[in-house]
């Protein structure tokens, strides 16, 4: 095996134990003039239509000439009360957000996360209304600044086969395979999206720039759709994505896919059905209750981790330790609904959704692992990252792991998904994959 050229040390890996987070405003802002008198005490709304099929609703109160407070009405992830300071320039209020009841803070592109989490508001006292001016979305959708040119490659990542079917007990058990253009055998990208184990689709924006990526670099791309938490709990959505992968291989002859060369990568919430996927292959129970294409293997070449969840019953400590808090061990958190009860209830049970459970049944000691996180994200603890990566170098050898933290990326930061960054994944997996 060729010795990768993106490596952090085991030592330099330890020596990041704590992550930077996102500053807040240090001072208050100026008092509103006096035309603004007339917006305090009101209640205003704007309902956002999320990327994900839901909807969120925000409140904002201007509790006098300074201060304000927000309130995220979020049925998928939990309300949060975030605090602001405000003021009024050019019929607009412009809030600055200064903290929240949960420490993490929002995700929406209207809050600029680069400005204090700044957001310039239309709002109408007649209506009680508001809207964001400051959103990034253009009325037709599209991100702000788009350009022709990148509405062209969006189209050029349409699936050669879509909804292709790899299990039939869920309209969620399925697939769009991307071919790169020629012919012959193609390496495979398996791609996994987030989305809170609860929403989302093998088609997510956010995984685009994957798999237009994984084509320019002649890969065949097989984007994957699994059961969510509100259908069936784990390891369902884990037992999806390893059929996923056994698909590929009983389909290879018919696709031109190389079945000994599949890399799967995987964002947030997929990331960690990557990553289990990876390292559990020989875990019959794992399978769950699917059993299509049973005698092929679900083990993969390698693993790409952008900022995923590990290690659910430690989060919380995780957070605590940066002086963050966090509402992990919940009944509504995102990995409780995954796992069908509190995570913090029951430490044995949660513990089966770990990885390091099923070390005695490893045996693909040849996996490579890519490993990546932002220093700055406030909805996956960025040690998560960490501790893999630590503990990978332990079991496979510190020239198979590449670890490194992106400094001031924040969830889903568009930072990971950049030529340069993405140019250097592909340089890593070429050590096993021509």
């Amino acid at each position: 095996m060729k010795k990768k050229l993106f490596t952090l040390t085991l030592a330099a890996m330890l020596s990041m134990s704590v992550c930077a987070i996102p500053a807040f405003a240090e001072e208050a802002a100026e008092s509103a003039d006096s035309g603004a008198d007339a917006l305090i005490g009101t209640t205003y709304t704007y309902l956002e239509e999320t990327p994900f099929g839901f909807t969120v609703t925000w409140e904002m109160i201007l509790d006098d000439s300074e201060n304000a407070t927000i309130n995220e009405i979020n049925d998928v992830a939990g309300n949060t009360v975030y605090s602001a300071t405000w003021t009024y320039e050019d019929g607009t209020v412009v809030t600055v957000l200064t903290g929240s009841d949960t420490g993490s803070m929002p995700q929406a592109d209207f809050f600029d996360s680069a400005n204090d989490y700044q957001c310039i508001w239309e709002v109408s006292v007649e209506d009680a209304s508001m809207t964001p001016v400051s959103s990034g979305t253009s009325e037709d959708g599209a991100a702000a600044g788009d350009s022709a040119e990148s509405a062209d490659a969006a189209e050029s990542s349409d699936a050669t086969f879509a909804n292709v079917a790899y299990a039939d007990d869920s309209d969620s058990q399925v697939l769009d395979i991307y071919l790169p253009e020629g012919e012959g055998t193609f390496p495979v990208i398996v791609v996994v999206h987030g989305g809170g184990f609860m929403f989302g689709d093998q088609g997510m924006d956010i995984i685009k720039p994957v798999i237009l990526a994984g084509l320019d670099n002649g890969y065949a791309v097989v984007s994957v759709d699994y059961r969510k938490s509100s259908e069936a709990q784990f390891p369902a959505a884990l037992a999806d994505v390893k059929a996923a992968v056994r698909f590929v291989r009983a389909n290879a002859e018919e696709y031109g896919f190389d079945a000994d060369s599949i890399v799967i990568w995987g964002e947030s919430a997929g990331a960690y059905l990557s990553v289990m996927t990876a390292l559990t292959a020989n875990v019959e129970s794992l399978n769950g209750d699917v059993d299509e294409n049973l005698d092929y293997s679900s083990e993969v070449t390698a693993l790409v981790d952008f900022y995923g969840p590990i290690e659910f019953y430690v989060m919380d400590d995780e957070y605590a330790e940066m002086g963050i808090e966090s509402s992990f061990g919940t009944d509504t958190s995102f990995e409780s609904q995954f796992l069908g009860q509190n995570l913090s209830e029951d430490e044995e049970y949660t513990y089966t959704t770990y990885w390091k459970t099923y070390v005695d049944d490893f045996t693909n000691t040849d996996l490579i692992a890519w490993i990546q996180a932002g220093d700055s994200d406030t909805s996956v603890p960025c040690t998560e990252s960490v501790n893999l990566a630590e503990r990978l170098s332990e079991l496979l050898g510190e020239d198979q792991v590449s670890f490194g933290l992106i400094e001031g990326a924040e969830h889903e930061d568009d930072l990971f998904y950049t030529d340069e960054n993405l140019a250097a994944v592909f340089e890593f997996l070429a050590a096993v994959i021509g």
